[in-house]
């Protein structure tokens, strides 16, 4: 086969990885930018791999761009066994992120568990009922069945990763890995908790003056309601009514079909400029200097990367302590008000405001709480480690 030929090719060429991932940034939509932002980092370590893109969005045949530090593979699913069976042929590590259930079975079927390291990112191995407040009672009815199959290939192909001797299970966070357990039915024989890479270069520390107080962001994903926007912005139309609240700016920035319904209870007021786009890092940076608060709530989080992001960039961030975020802050490092209650969070945001003193204080301990756990040598180069070693 052609093709093969070709990813035979590639693989002798950039030897020192194979990363398997069903998503990769086009351009045009949101998805991968965490993956293409650990390749670029190997990359810059002198690491030469191969990225294979699987993503069912890709032409039938396979397509192929070389970077100075690595070839990236377009590949539709359909060549997956001979792709995989190719890799077992050689001795590069097999690195995959997010692998749907075909390919894991494919991946204990063919490669040893020593070659092998795995990254769940959160809702492969996550039972989809977790997330219950994402649909209406009557939408779940609709779509129980097709997703407790689902859930079914999901966690009987990850069930055999994680038994899979010799093979490596990254995790996030402690949280992700014990509702992950929890929802698979096993446990992993070798796991390893990294957090991902908050690249402190991208999101530059600035110590926050008390007078920024008065300028608040919210930038999340307007995609489902796990994201927490509906409770920031009934808590900004809650603090519409308080003396005082015209002297404040707010920022709403996000992209996704709940956008314009979410943000339509806020739209009327005069203070609050409304920015519906997909933003690049270069661009949320750019927002996190140009505001001192981030008011942040979460229903879920597996790590929290765009809170982590605005405390890198020293912004005194509103959160709440649910899922793995209580991992990534605590009250020395930002406002910790009650999850899931708009009245919580504004009185959290005013607090803040009538206080503007702690502004300095959060700020530098949001910072340093970064650095030390998200910074390039507590991710990346722990999991260019795990590869080297599984190349050893």
């Amino acid at each position: 086969m052609s093709e093969l030929s070709a990813l035979a090719e590639v693989l002798r060429a950039y030897p020192d990885f194979a990363l398997l991932t069903p998503v990769w940034p086009d351009g045009a939509k949101f998805g991968g930018e965490f993956i293409q932002g650990r390749v670029q980092a190997y990359e810059m370590a002198g690491l030469r791999g191969t990225v294979i893109d699987y993503s069912s969005r890709v032409p039938d045949e396979l397509s192929l761009s070389l970077h100075p530090g690595f070839a990236h593979v377009h590949m539709h699913p359909k060549l997956l066994r001979p792709a995989v069976r190719q890799l077992s042929a050689g001795s590069a590590p097999v690195l995959a992120h997010s692998p749907t259930s075909d390919l894991q079975n494919l991946l204990v079927d063919y490669l040893p568990g020593e070659r092998l390291a795995v990254w769940y990112h959160g809702y492969e191995v996550r039972d989809y009922r977790r997330l219950h407040y994402n649909d209406t009672t009557v939408q779940l009815a609709q779509v129980k069945q097709s997703r407790d199959a689902l859930n079914a290939s999901r966690f009987a192909a990850a069930r055999r990763i994680f038994k899979h001797p010799g093979a490596t299970v990254v995790f996030v966070s402690q949280f992700q890995r014990g509702v992950s357990e929890v929802d698979v039915g096993a446990t992993c024989s070798r796991v390893e908790i990294i957090p991902n890479h908050i690249d402190g270069d991208m999101y530059r520390g600035r110590l926050r003056e008390p007078s920024e107080s008065k300028s608040i962001l919210v930038m999340r994903a307007f995609t489902a309601r796990n994201y927490g926007n509906d409770i920031a912005l009934k808590a900004i139309r809650l603090l519409s009514t308080r003396r005082g609240f015209g002297e404040l700016s707010f920022t709403i920035s996000g992209f996704g079909p709940l956008f314009q319904k979410k943000v339509d209870m806020v739209r009327h007021l005069p203070n609050v400029h409304a920015r519906e786009a997909y933003s690049r890092p270069i661009e949320m940076a750019s927002l996190h200097y140009d505001h001192g608060i981030f008011l942040c709530p979460s229903r879920f989080d597996t790590h929290g990367v765009m809170l982590g992001e605005a405390m890198s960039s020293g912004m005194a961030t509103v959160t709440n302590a649910v899922a793995a975020i209580p991992e990534f802050t605590d009250s020395s490092a930002s406002v910790l008000v009650k999850p899931d209650d708009p009245i919580a969070f504004a009185d959290g945001l005013w607090h803040l405001i009538e206080n503007p003193e702690l502004l300095p204080v959060l700020s530098r301990n949001a910072m340093a709480r970064v650095a030390a756990q998200c910074s390039r040598e507590q991710t990346v180069d722990r999991e260019i480690a795990i590869i080297r070693q599984l190349g050893a």
